[in-house]
């Protein structure tokens, strides 16, 4: 007679993912500021002592919740590298800027909330700059830098000069940022958000060189 299947259960995920992830949830309803480790503690079924143990208190957790957030970031930057299609990659860069911010609102404003909400470690001081002192600091803007630069290199027909790419490529970034920003905080109608922000990608195209049918046929091709 044969033995009937044993079947086992899938594990569950350890208690470092559970926090981080419940605690995303939590500021993403409350804000960064909203966060309360008894009730982080409670929905995950631990104690606080246990958060204490693993990120050594509040600014910890917001350190390892920072942190996710870049590498996340930098995941909806790495999806929308075209290089072949430099006009294209572009395009793709700045709509997923806007996805990240409004599929992860709570990271979004943790990150970029207007005010830095703890100074990292050294673990993860590459974070601590946008002068970007290391190699990979911020890959996010560094990829948007390099989309930046492809694309001016391939309307000019020529390497543009790096300051001048490093500058647009802020400015490109505190563009999305406003627009993002205005979109989360309700001062933009929903039903234009996406409209204006297409405008400023239009826009910031048309400056790189290319022409305004290129830049319209890429913003209506899908994803």
């Amino acid at each position: 007679m044969q033995e009937p299947a044993v079947t086992t259960p899938p594990e569950e995920p350890d208690l470092s993912t559970r926090l981080l992830s419940e605690a995303e949830a939590l500021i993403r309803r409350d804000g960064p500021g909203g966060l309360a480790l008894r009730e982080l503690a409670r929905s995950c079924g631990t104690s606080t002592m246990a958060i204490y143990t693993l990120y050594g208190g509040k600014p910890g957790l917001l350190q390892a919740l920072y942190k996710t957030g870049f590498a996340r970031l930098h995941a909806y930057a790495a999806s929308a590298e075209h290089r072949e299609a430099p006009l294209r990659w572009l395009v793709r860069q700045m709509l997923a800027y806007r996805r990240f911010a409004l599929d992860h609102t709570g990271l979004y404003c943790l990150m970029f909330g207007g005010e830095k909400r703890f100074t990292p470690t050294s673990r993860n001081s590459r974070f601590a700059s946008l002068a970007a002192p290391v190699e990979d600091a911020y890959p996010a803007f560094a990829a948007l830098v390099d989309a930046v630069g492809t694309c001016l290199a391939h309307h000019r027909q020529a390497a543009p000069d790096p300051g001048e790419v490093q500058d647009l490529a802020f400015l490109v970034w505190g563009q999305m940022h406003g627009l993002v920003g205005l979109e989360i905080a309700g001062y933009a109608d929903p039903a234009d958000a996406l409209g204006r922000y297409r405008k400023a990608v239009h826009f910031i195209c048309r400056h790189c060189g290319a022409h305004a049918a290129d830049v319209e046929a890429e913003l209506a091709a899908p994803d």
